[in-house]
């Protein structure tokens, strides 16, 4: 199993409710993030090698041996195939780095924006100021 001397970089994309929202936006924005946190999204992202802030709703709608696979860092049982139903890995194959608390007990980094972010805040600043 390939594990980095270095350690690994994280990456986590959050989510908010902005204090400005009320009424049917603010119920909205609360209907969304409990989807996202229902478990199907958490299936599908993890059926692409990423992870769900709530794996265990996630789990909820995985094969148990893809729950094996990707969070648990075994041996495919089956032939691992996406959510757009291609084949990614075939049965034995085994996912560098290990499980989930492997993978997330080995990052030394946590990436926070973009290179790029300082150019497009000044850019998207131009243009609300236009």
């Amino acid at each position: 199993m390939l594990r980095l001397k270095e350690g690994y970089r994280g990456w986590g994309g959050g989510i908010g409710v902005s204090r400005n929202l009320e009424g049917v936006a603010l119920d909205a924005a609360y209907e969304y993030l409990n989807w996202m946190l229902d478990g199907w999204m958490g299936g599908f992202l993890a059926r692409q090698g990423y992870y769900s802030a709530a794996p265990e709703t996630a789990r909820q709608f995985m094969k148990p041996e893809e729950w094996d696979f990707w969070y648990e860092g075994k041996a495919a049982a089956i032939d691992i195939i996406d959510p757009f139903g291609k084949k990614i890995e075939s049965k034995g194959a085994v996912r560098d780095g290990g499980s989930f608390k492997e993978r997330f007990a080995n990052i030394v980094c946590w990436n926070s924006v973009m290179e790029e972010q300082t150019y497009l805040v000044q850019k998207w600043n131009e243009f609300v100021a236009a």
